[in-house]
């Protein structure tokens, strides 16, 4: 009987530790994806983060957090591809019906208007528009970060906005050609 008690512990703390990791390992997907000058690189890096990102936040017990990302990862796996006109405002209502059922700090609604900001850039915006866009977004979801005191959060969130002003803000880069 006294196993049974203390498999209880180390099965938690295995849901915790493979939450933390899937975390770090979303946290240097979405470096890599925002430190890229190749707005397709941007997009598809981010699009793995965010589904990873939602198992992290899920495993946590975040259902806003889960669902925004999942949100987010649709975003990102649909940008660039048309249909902005229709996309960009579904999107944007899922974003604040998300809020209307979840939301209950201040700093979860600044998480709600970095996706409903998002959905605009995400369909309509390309470059340097986008990368300012995305960083307006991180400093939105930062709130939620220092709210909750999570220090992967906000080491994220940090060193994804330091990312972006270097893009941003450093020597004149061109849009690299995609391939295939």
């Amino acid at each position: 009987m006294a196993g049974f008690v203390f498999s209880i512990p180390g099965h938690f703390v295995s849901l915790y530790l493979l939450a933390q990791a899937l975390g770090f390992l979303s946290m240097g997907i979405g470096w890599w994806a925002n430190s890229q000058s190749s707005d397709h690189r941007l997009l598809r890096g981010n699009l793995v983060a965010a589904g990873l990102t939602a198992a992290h936040l899920g495993l946590l017990g975040s259902p806003l957090g889960m669902s925004n990302q999942m949100v987010n990862a649709a975003r990102f796996a649909l940008a660039g591809r048309g249909g902005g006109r229709v996309l960009a405002p579904l999107f944007a209502a899922l974003a604040l019906a998300q809020g209307w059922w979840l939301a209950s700090h201040w700093s979860e609604w600044c998480v709600v208007a970095a996706s409903v900001i998002s959905s605009y850039l995400l369909f309509h915006c390309r470059g340097r528009a986008l990368r300012w866009g995305l960083l307006l977004c991180n400093a939105l979801n930062l709130t939620l970060s220092v709210t909750l005191l999570s220090w992967s959060g906000c080491l994220y969130q940090v060193v994804t906005m330091a990312l972006l002003l270097h893009t941003l803000l450093g020597p004149e880069r061109t849009e690299q050609p995609e391939r295939g």
